[in-house]
Order: structure tokens, then C-alpha cells, then sequence
């Protein structure tokens, strides 16, 4: 083969004047994040809704105010509270009512425990303790601990694949000392859609086909976007048809989003993971096709009704109200009349397209398989520019799932070094393809075992620590291959890596294989990542 690799042109997305913190949970101050067009408000203890004036953060360069008609319309940019905001647009979560969080509730020696966080819903921040949290100006991360048992908590928040898509990975670790039994994982928020803020469509998708009952992980799911995020209470509704349900713009009403996922059985030493996804895009079919890009699960999307009311436009609090901070109710928890429960009046691409701008709130790893346990379910990476894939304290024995490209230089970084490397299978569709260390080919692998006698997996000698993947080549009548093609491969590993890289390569064919050095912005995110303390983990 001759050609020669080259690492792609980047432009860094984390600035050059990082900014870490490196605080604990009770002083730390959270973090203002931005990637595209979104920002996105992260308090210590990972939920979202922050004023950079209350806790004397800096916003990252770039922000625009939000659009006439908004709550927040004229507003000091460091007075406005920022969850999950657009620029030019506004925010979607923070309007009225702080309603945003999580919370975790599990079963050990016999008792119920749990911790959780919010502002606004239910009893803001307990059975927490201690922590972590560091952030730069794309990345933030919290680690917290359960009071009552040794269970910790972490949400690491980076770039995702999709532009504007904030991806959370969320880790929950089990080091009591014994198996804790029905893990749950809660997570409630309160759509308020600029520039009509109280009055919004909301969709759900992928609900159904997720549920517990069908292999799934999600147990329940509902409208009440004001529900308190402490497991052990009943999430509730707004609509009841919204309650495990998929539908279509639910509405127009003041209303969000609150899912409960279960994970059985956690052994002590183990660990559960899966991906959050916070986003804002420009219309309706943008964040559909930001949904496929990420292989999610579940979602909910936020949406501007266009001015269009609900039946009679008057509400109370009959149903699950909460109380502000200051004692007073927080309005709009069910309609006063319940004559108007209709779902799906608008179909997806109808009426509304999503224009202004749709938010979305999404799910994956939540269909009854972890992340990295399937080709078809990989790791995701964090992006931390163009070409640059990153996945934050690897484990070994998973599969790993970059964008396709011609070819891939992996690095592991903190001392770890590679044992093997399998393809995808052929369904997916991938020809031969070339391992490369330090610039000569050591092996030709193939998806098909059968085909021409190839091997689709390498066994390394000891001590390597980079290698390059190229000559990736689709074979099958599927997409071109670009960024929006998957190439998953299982990787194994000796030792404890901070960081596993992945850098896309391009291919000339001219001289022998070159190989490519680690880009030095990786250094930044492993500040924003492996330095904050977050611990190894044990992969159930």
C-alpha cells in the first residue's frame, strides 16, 4: 500500500485561555458552557439553570442576547438565568420556574436511598455530599456522592457529534461494598419555549419501545416537567395521556419532560452508564437529524406553539404543584379543564416547524443496553474539534464509535497500552483494512472471517500505545463514507488510560504510512476531564 497519512486541518473548539476550576461541590461556583449556538447553565452538582452575576462566572465569547417578545427580552446578559439557551433566541428552561435536575434512588442493606438536584423541583439539592467539578469553556464536570451510602454520581459534559448537541455522560458507581438492587435514575425538566415561554408544544419519542416491560430501561415517563426529582416520590403527569406514550406536539400548555430509567443490579465496585443529550437547532428537521446522528433512545423536544392557545387558557394547581422559593405556588401544572388532552394535532413537519429554534432533550444507552457492550450500541466520543474524537476514562472490552473517515490514529494517554483490536461485522459493510505502527503495516484485517481468509481481529505485542486504523473503504451500496457513517470497533487494553483518542486521518497515495502525533489540544480536555479526580471505573 503506499500512501501517506495525514491528521485533518482543525481549528480547536476550547479556547486557548482555559479557565479550570477545581473545587469541591459545596463552594464551587458551576459553569456557563457553549458549543455552536448553545449554551448551556451547569450548576456544581450537574443540573442545569445558573446567572453568571449570581456565582461570578464568565460567559463564552460569542452571546446573543434573546429575541424581542422574550421573558428575558432587554435583559443584562449576566442576569439572565441560562439552562439550555439559543443564541439570538433564548432560553428554554429556565423562564419562571428553575425546573431542571436529577436525582438517583437505589436499595442497599435493606434501605431506600437517594440523592438528587434541583433548584426548583421538589427539595432542591440532598442526600449529597462532597464532590468535584471542573469545567472549560466547552466542557464542564461534576462528580457528587450519595450521604446515606458509597454510591457516586458523575455527569461529564462535552461537544457531541452533533453540532449545538451537548452530550452528558452520566456514570453511576457503586462502591458500598455490596449489590445495591433497582437502581433508578430521574431526570425533570420544564420546557419554556421563547418567545411564547408558558404556551409550548412538546413531543416524545422512542418512549414506547423503550419501556421496562418490553427490555428497555425506562420505567416512566410523563409531561410534569415539575416533578420533584427525588426517585422515591411519584414523578406524576400533566396530560395523562402523555404518561408512557409516545405523542406529537402535547398542547400548547406549560409543561416539560421527566423520565425515570432503571438499571437493575449494581455489584459493588461496578459501574452503569449512559448519554444525556441537551440541544438546540434551528427548525424541527435539524434535531430530528441530530437524534439519528447520536443513536438515541428517547427524547422530548420543546417547541414554539406560534402563538396558539390552550382550550381555555386558564390553569391550577390541582395537580402536582410545587412551591417557589419564596412560598408561592408555581403556576401551570394542569389545565383547569381537562377537556383538552388531545395529542398529535400537529404532526411532525405540519403546521409548526420548529422555527425559531427546537430544543431537545434526549436519551441513549436506554434500551436495556449499556454503552460499549454492542457494535450496534458503542461509546460515543466527546468532539473537541473537528477530526478529534475523545472518550474520557476508557474502559477496556468495549466497543468505541467515532464518524467515518478514511482512517483513524487511536491513543490511549495515562499509561495504558493496546492488546487488540476487532472490525465491525460484514454487515456494516467495510472492505480490508490496514493496522499501522509507527508507519509500516503489521496486518490487513476484514469484516468477514470467510472472505479471502482474512482475521477481523489484531493482537498487539506488548507496549503499544498508538496505532492508526486505514484504508476504510465501504464495500456495500450504503452512504459515501464522511462523517456521518459509524465505524465502531472493540478495543482491549492493559492498564488505566485517562484518555482514548481518536484522530481522523486522509489518504494520499504517494508515499509508505506516516504516523500521526497527538494533537496538543487533547491536553486541554484532560484538564476539563481526567484531571477533576473522576475515578476508574469497574465495568459491570
Amino acid at each position: 500500500m503506499n500512501s501517506i497519512i495525514k491528521k485533518l486541518t482543525i481549528s480547536t473548539l476550547v479556547t486557548s485561555g482555559l479557565s479550570l476550576s477545581l473545587l469541591s461541590s459545596s463552594v464551587s461556583a458551576g459553569a456557563i458552557i457553549k458549543y455552536g449556538d448553545t449554551y448551556l447553565g451547569v450548576n456544581n452538582e450537574g443540573h442545569l439553570n445558573i446567572r453568571a452575576n449570581d456565582e461570578d462566572l464568565s460567559i463564552p465569547a460569542g452571546f446573543v442576547g434573546p429575541m424581542e417578545d422574550s421573558a428575558f427580552e432587554g435583559m443584562d446578559i449576566r442576569d439572565i438565568p441560562i439552562g439550555l439557551y439559543r443564541n439570538g433566541v433564548g432560553d428554554s428552561t429556565s423562564p419562571d420556574c428553575l425546573c431542571e435536575g436529577w436525582g438517583i434512588a437505589a436499595t442497599t442493606d435493606g434501605n431506600r436511598v437517594s440523592g438528587f438536584a434541583s433548584i426548583d423541583n421538589g427539595g432542591g439539592i440532598g442526600g449529597l455530599t462532597g464532590g468535584t467539578f471542573g469545567s472549560t469553556s466547552s466542557t464542564a464536570t461534576s462528580e457528587v456522592n450519595l450521604s446515606d451510602a458509597d454510591i457516586s454520581i458523575t455527569h461529564a459534559f462535552g461537544p457531541s457529534l452533533a453540532e449545538g448537541v451537548f452530550q452528558v455522560s452520566v456514570s453511576i458507581l457503586n462502591n458500598t461494598g455490596a449489590t445495591i438492587s433497582d437502581l433508578v435514575y430521574r431526570r425533570a425538566m420544564d420546557w419554556d419555549i421563547p418567545p411564547d415561554e408558558f404556551n409550548e408544544f412538546v413531543t416524545h419519542g422512542g418512549i414506547e419501545a423503550n419501556l421496562e416491560s418490553v427490555g428497555g430501561n425506562i420505567r416512566y415517563a410523563s409531561d410534569n416537567g415539575f416533578a420533584d426529582v427525588d426517585p422515591t416520590t411519584h414523578a406524576d403527569f400533566i396530560n395523562p395521556e402523555t404518561v408512557n406514550s409516545d405523542f406529537v406536539d402535547n398542547g400548547p400548555s406549560d409543561h416539560g419532560s421527566v423520565f425515570d430509567f432503571t438499571f437493575g443490579d449494581l455489584a459493588n465496585g461496578e459501574s452503569r452508564t449512559f448519554n444525556i443529550f441537551y440541544g438546540s437547532t434551528a427548525n424541527e428537521a435539524e434535531a430530528m437529524a441530530a437524534i439519528d446522528t447520536l443513536g438515541v433512545n428517547a427524547y422530548s423536544l420543546g417547541q414554539y406553539s406560534g402563538g396558539a392557545d390552550s382550550e381555555d387558557g386558564e390553569f391550577d394547581c390541582d395537580g402536582p404543584c410545587l412551591a417557589s422559593e419564596d412560598g408561592s405556588p408555581i403556576v401551570a401544572r394542569t389545565l383547569a379543564s381537562t377537556s383538552d388532552t388531545s395529542i398529535g394535532d400537529n404532526e411532525i413537519g405540519g403546521p409548526d416547524s420548529g422555527e425559531p429554534a427546537t430544543f431537545l432533550f434526549a436519551f441513549g444507552g436506554v434500551g436495556g443496553v449499556e454503552p460499549g457492550s454492542s457494535e450496534d450500541v458503542p461509546i460515543l466520543p466527546f468532539v473537541t474539534a473537528p477530526g478529534e474524537f475523545v472518550f474520557t476514562s476508557p474502559e477496556p472490552r468495549n466497543w468505541y464509535d467515532p464518524p467515518y473517515a478514511d482512517g483513524f490514529e487511536y491513543a490511549l494517554e495515562g499509561g495504558a497500552t493496546f492488546t487488540s483490536v476487532t472490525l465491525p461485522s460484514a454487515g456494516l459493510g467495510f472492505g480490508n483494512v490496514d493496522v499501522v505502527i509507527d508507519g509500516v503495516v503489521v496486518a490487513t484485517l476484514t469484516s468477514d472471517d470467510a472472505l479471502d481468509g482474512g482475521i477481523d481481529t489484531y493482537t498487539f505485542a506488548p507496549g503499544v500505545s498508538t496505532f492508526s486504523l486505514v484504508g476504510l473503504d465501504t464495500v456495500l451500496d450504503i452512504a459515501a463514507p464522511d462523517f456521518g457513517t459509524a465505524f465502531p470497533v472493540f478495543l482491549d487494553f492493559s492498564g488505566n488510560a485517562d484518555l482514548l483518542t481518536q484522530t481522523s486521518l486522509i489518504i494520499d497515495d504517494t508515499t509508505p504510512p506516516t504516523g500521526v502525533p497527538a494533537p496538543s489540544s487533547l491536553l486541554l480536555l484532560a484538564l476539563g476531564f481526567a484531571l477533576i479526580g473522576v475515578r476508574k471505573y469497574k465495568k459491570a
